[in-house]
């Protein structure tokens, strides 16, 4: 800028200020289209960053400005070897406070859905949990009856590895359960855990506990560089998290998982 005098870029300055006026007068960039391009204007400065940090996010700065979603990885549309479930709930009783099933979503290898359905609620429900759950009462209108889910579930479960997180919930949802050596649970595989906190360190009995979780939301954006449960939840976009997090862990995994008596199937 040398040989440019303050003067001459005070109308620049000016004219800023008057569009910063106009555009809050007219209410530029509220728009349905101007909001898409800004979040894909910040997904691509994600992408920048994940560049730049070898593909993943390592600090807190860099994890609260991810936005960029999980995805399929190829084509493959078949049940494979290697799926991932995640299920959604919502609320009854007299407080709301059990849960029942209301979506399953299961992804196959590649990240592609293989099951994605809502689910005829058995009781009625007191809480749709739709800030969380993103279910609505229209949502399970004439959705499949629970016990047709819960038998095409437990063929597509039989003789497959089974990735979740926390699939303790999901199987409880289901009334189902599945073999520990095929189950891969991004919530308790140890390298994922993280140490206990204070109050956590012992229970009522005084003996030391293990370790504690990390949400699949803390997990994906600090191991994948991802974002999930900005709103209301997509269980198909949780099941494709856990996937590519076990995806990255596998090799080390399932070594894990063949000395203590598993591996895959």
């Amino acid at each position: 800028k040398k040989g440019v005098s303050p003067a001459a870029l005070a109308p620049g300055v000016v004219g800023a200020s008057n569009w910063g006026a106009l555009a809050t007068k007219i209410g530029a960039g509220r728009s349905t289209k101007a909001k898409r391009k800004r979040d894909e204007r910040l997904a691509a400065s994600a992408d920048d960053a994940r560049t730049r940090h070898g593909g993943a996010f390592h600090d807190d700065d860099a994890i609260a400005h991810v936005s960029k979603k999980p995805a399929p990885t190829g084509r493959n549309t078949a049940l494979t070897d290697v799926i991932a479930l995640d299920c959604e709930m919502v609320g009854v009783g007299e407080d709301g406070r059990r849960s029942i099933l209301a979506r399953v979503s299961v992804v196959n290898e590649d990240g592609n859905v293989v099951l994605d359905t809502f689910v005829a609620p058995t009781e009625h429900v007191t809480d749709y949990r739709t800030a969380v759950s993103g279910v609505r009462a229209q949502d399970l209108r004439g959705a499949p009856p629970f016990k047709e889910i819960q038998r095409k579930m437990a063929d597509i479960l039989r003789g497959r590895i089974l990735v979740g997180h926390a699939l303790k919930n999901d199987l409880r949802a289901l009334l189902l359960d599945h073999p520990r050596r095929a189950t891969r649970d991004t919530a308790t595989y140890r390298p994922l855990t993280r140490p206990l906190r204070s109050r956590e360190r012992a229970q009522a009995d005084g003996i030391a506990r293990g370790r504690g979780s990390r949400s699949l939301k803390e997990l994906c954006a600090r191991e994948l560089g991802l974002e999930i449960q900005a709103g209301e939840h997509s269980s198909v976009d949780d099941a494709r998290a856990a996937l590519l997090l076990y995806q990255k862990c596998a090799k080390a995994w399932e070594r894990s998982a063949m000395m203590e008596g598993g591996g895959i199937l």
